[in-house]
Order: C-alpha cells, then sequence, then structure tokens
C-alpha cells in the first residue's frame, strides 16, 4: 500500500481518489476544509475512507497528483518545491508545462475518462478510458479500472489531445452544444476548420481529422468541461488550450483567435446560461 496525494478536489481528483483509495492510502488536499474523513460517492457508492486536509497541510506522499486546473497551478507549486515523490499533472492543454519545470521530479499525464462532479464529494464517471502519462514509470499504479499507462513521448500524446481540446471545447463552449454536434452541419464545417489551422501551427504532428471525429462520435451525448464551465460561470482554460495554440502561431489563425476572443470574453461578463 502507498500513500497517495491529490491536490483537488474536482470531477478529475474525485474520480482518481474514489478508485486509488481501494488500493492505498488517499489523502485529498483542497484550498479550505472543515472536513476531515470522508467516503467519496462514485456512482451512488462509497469509496473507503479518504482523508481531506487543507492544501497548507500538505505532507510528503509516495505519489501526488495535481488535478485543478491549469489556471490554479502557480499556487500550488511552492507547496511542492521540496517534494522528493513524483508529482503527476494532470491537466488539460499544454500551458502550464513550463510553469512546473522547476518542480522536482514533475511528470505529465492526460486523461481520457470522463467524470462530472454531482456534489462536494459525489463523482459520476460518465466515461471510461484511460490515463496516460510519461516519464517515470510508476508501479503503484499497475492493475486497475483507471487503467494508468505509460508512454514513451507523452509530449506527443499532450499535443494530440491539445488538437482535441482545441476543436471541440471552444466550438462547443461557444455555440452551446453537445461534442456528438459537432458532426453536424454547420459545425462540422467550422470544426474541420480549426483543426486545418492548428496543423498549420503544428504542421509535423502526425494527427489526423477522423481521430477528432472519432472522439466527438465516442463523447456524442457530453457537454466538454468549457462549455460546463461557461454556463456556470466559471473560468475556462481557454488561456492554456487556445492561448497556447496563438502564442506559437506564425501564420494566421482567424477562427482560433475569433473564439479565444469569444470565450475570453464571456469569461469578463460571467455570461452563463
Amino acid at each position: 500500500m502507498s500513500t497517495i496525494g491529490i491536490i483537488g478536489a474536482g470531477s478529475i481528483g474525485l474520480l482518481i481518489a474514489s478508485y486509488l483509495s481501494e488500493q492505498h492510502e488517499v489523502t485529498v488536499y483542497t484550498r479550505q476544509t472543515e472536513d476531515r474523513d470522508v467516503r467519496i460517492i462514485r456512482d451512488g457508492t462509497a469509496s473507503q475512507p479518504v482523508e481531506v486536509r487543507p492544501l497548507d497541510q500538505f505532507e510528503s506522499q509516495d505519489l501526488v497528483f495535481v488535478t485543478t486546473k491549469s489556471y490554479d497551478i502557480k499556487s500550488v507549486i511552492p507547496y511542492l518545491m521540496t517534494e522528493t515523490a513524483p508529482v503527476l499533472f494532470l491537466q488539460n492543454g499544454m500551458g502550464h508545462v513550463t510553469q512546473v519545470e522547476q518542480v522536482p521530479h514533475a511528470l505529465f499525464g492526460i486523461v481520457e475518462h470522463g467524470a462530472m462532479r454531482t456534489g462536494k464529494y459525489e463523482v459520476r464517471h460518465t466515461g471510461v478510458g484511460r490515463i496516460r502519462y510519461g516519464q517515470a514509470f510508476l508501479p503503484m499504479l499497475e492493475d486497475g479500472p483507471l487503467q494508468f499507462e505509460h508512454v514513451e513521448n507523452i509530449q506527443s500524446v499532450m499535443l494530440t489531445k491539445l488538437f482535441m481540446n482545441a476543436v471541440i471545447n471552444p466550438l462547443t463552449a461557444y455555440h452551446r452544444i453537445t461534442n456528438g454536434q459537432l458532426l453536424e452541419e454547420p459545425y462540422a464545417s467550422k470544426a474541420h476548420a480549426l483543426f486545418e489551422e492548428l496543423r498549420h501551427v503544428f504542421p509535423q504532428h502526425d494527427i489526423s481529422y477522423a481521430e477528432i471525429e472519432q472522439v466527438m462520435q465516442r463523447t456524442g451525448l457530453n457537454r466538454s468541461s468549457m462549455l460546463q464551465d461557461i454556463e456556470q460561470g466559471r473560468r475556462t482554460e481557454i488561456d492554456p488550450i487556445v492561448g497556447y495554440v496563438l502564442e506559437r502561431a506564425v501564420t494566421p489563425t482567424p477562427l482560433l483567435t475569433f473564439y479565444f476572443e469569444q470565450i475570453t470574453s464571456q469569461e469578463k461578463r460571467g455570461d452563463s446560461m
């Protein structure tokens, strides 16, 4: 049994904590909490006991997950500067990669599960996938329902996920539609045009539009995380996703720029459904 710390109690943090508590001693760290020992409710079933602590009581673990939004990474880094264990960052986009270079033993991963937080310590596992990660191999994550998979080139995997997020998230958030509706006109043409702009920014990356269409089909009824953020008046991850792309563009990207500006504007106004 290993000790595992999870920084962040959003949908992904709760999902991981609920599963890993079956085999490990899990502590969830949040900004402020009056709780101590909880059982996370996943799909109506209670997990094994999980300790919950405020982040300022962070203690060294055998493994640490950081599941906060990308824009919260900066405030988390000071707690990790003396951590000797691997720290696995699981954020959307790639804007956080350079931010955490100073963190010892920082690893990166991509979550391909669907999850929705339905209460303070309640989560619904909406789509079964895997979690791919790179750099160091983590033996304590073998053999589990979350299907952790170590890969040699995590940067390529992250870039593929960036393509998918940069096409699906802004369109669904701006037009208030499900992922599957991107397969229909007029949204299908817009999605393909966004993909082509991304190809011009990252011409060497090996990805086809068919791969993104497969994600749209597989998650057809899902409402993207960016859409949910807009609907609930929360800050989105438009900057670490599309902003990251725009910073690297050397040719015009009118559609990406349009959706970046529109989502950013909605954030400032606090628009919601």
